[in-house]
């Protein structure tokens, strides 16, 4: 499947594709002397207009070729609207109340774990990759955390919200659904109710970041569309957020958590499945049967993670350049266990806190579990730190000192795209020839 075919079998692409483009012409347009002289703002005539296109769309939407080009020309206005329109105050009924009730949660969770004894950097480390508090973060340790690429830890993302998420759907209570036919659906229901709204107070809880609502609506819509028996594609989901979320908060598209978090899923979205399915083989395939155990360990845990971190690179390298000025070389060693700490670290913490605000009616309980759980959290702290520290000492650990302009940076994700373009042309090429050398054989 070539592009053209690619979009054409995907329409919300082109129209986020236009949108985009609308917002960033609209952000640096100027109100065109016209206008100026006949009273009239950029944002009424792109009214105006966004009208007259979806009413030319409607009327002729027979004609499929004039009703796209009027369809695509409403997307780019509405993105040209949104940006130029005055900024929209979404208020929410006791916001300033939610919002010290979220900060004095926080201070309460973060007091949980300076009482069960974690000091220093390990409390700095928790405290940052489950609250969201980075105030404590030394800068020796940022600067560390950076140099190996690891610094994404530091800002709560989809990686984050994606454990959590792993958590609660392992919760479900599978066993009791199968023996309780009759209620299944309605506990069913009722579990995916509360897995929803413990994903959206968690976000609530550390902040609405703009990296968090991106993974909060695709969690939200894929949990959605199970229940429903559907099936959505990843890249439609990812679309469909992109949209939802540029419609509220149109300047998100210059924030770099949002740019960050979007290439970065795009990346694996594109990249990764594709890569992964022609990688690696089935284990059951495998002969003698011991090994086939060990080498879909070996798959999930260590080789299908430096792929994906390697995607998630592609997606996020040029923007790291851009803003930061500087390129991890040793990512992918630094990606072999820092899933797997983080994972275990958040398990961990977020353990700690359930069992610390238990701890007033469950004191012996909780008191023997938080002993035992308290030095594992600081043993995998430690560790992390200990391994990052290790490569960030490596020589040539990162290149800094990169400076490259916008212009620059979409030139070279122009070439990654071109690139991975003749990677699959080449290989599927390749692949039709020698079908066809088999046939001739036979």
């Amino acid at each position: 499947m070539n592009i053209t075919e690619y979009l054409q079998s995907h329409p919300l692409l082109r129209l986020i594709a236009v949108l985009i483009t609308g917002i960033a012409v609209g952000y640096g347009m100027q109100t065109p002397q016209f206008l100026l002289q006949h009273g009239i703002s950029v944002t009424t005539a792109c009214c105006y207009a966004l009208l007259a296109s979806l009413l030319i769309s409607a009327l002729l939407r027979r004609h499929c070729r004039v009703a796209s080009i009027a369809l695509l020309s409403a997307t780019f206005l509405l993105g040209i609207f949104l940006i130029k329109s005055e900024r929209h105050t979404y208020t929410v009924p006791f916001a300033p109340q939610i919002e010290q009730f979220m900060e004095e949660s926080r201070a309460e969770l973060s007091a949980i774990y300076q009482t069960q004894g974690l000091s220093d950097d390990e409390y700095a480390i928790v405290a940052a990759m489950t609250l969201g508090e980075r105030q404590r973060v030394s800068t020796q340790l940022r600067e560390i955390y950076s140099i190996t690429g690891a610094s994404h830890l530091f800002a709560l993302s989809g990686l984050h919200l994606g454990i959590i998420y792993m958590m609660l759907t392992l919760l479900q209570p599978k066993l009791l659904l199968f023996k309780l036919r009759r209620l299944r659906r309605p506990l069913l229901m009722l579990f995916v109710v509360l897995q929803i709204v413990t994903i959206w107070a968690y976000v609530l809880l550390v902040g609405c970041h703009a990296s968090l609502m991106r993974a909060a609506v695709m969690l939200t819509t894929y949990t959605i569309a199970r229940q429903m028996s559907r099936h959505p594609e990843n890249i439609s989901v990812l679309a469909f957020t992109c949209a939802l979320l540029l419609a509220i908060y149109p300047e998100w598209l210059f924030d770099v958590g949002f740019q960050m978090s979007f290439m970065a899923v795009l990346s694996i979205t594109l990249l990764y499945i594709p890569l992964r399915n022609k990688l690696f083989t089935d284990p059951s395939a495998l002969r003698p049967e011991f090994l086939q155990p060990l080498w879909k360990f070996f798959q999930t845990f260590f080789l299908q993670m430096l792929l994906l971190s390697f995607c998630a690179q592609i997606g996020v390298a040029p923007l790291i350049a851009l803003y930061f000025g500087r390129f991890s070389c040793y990512f992918l060693l630094t990606n072999l266990l820092v899933p797997i700490l983080t994972t275990l670290t958040i398990y961990l913490s977020l353990s700690i806190l359930l069992f610390g605000l238990l701890s007033t009616w469950m004191p012996a309980l909780c008191g023997s579990l938080l002993s035992w759980l308290v030095p594992c959290v600081i043993a995998c702290v430690k560790t992390f730190n200990g391994y990052l520290t290790g490569i960030a000492s490596l020589p040539y650990s990162s290149i800094d000192g990169i400076h490259i302009n916008v212009i620059q940076t979409f030139l070279i994700y122009i070439i990654i795209f071109c690139s991975c373009m003749l990677a699959y042309h080449l290989h599927h090429g390749l692949r039709r020839r020698l079908n066809r050398v088999q046939t001739d054989n036979k």
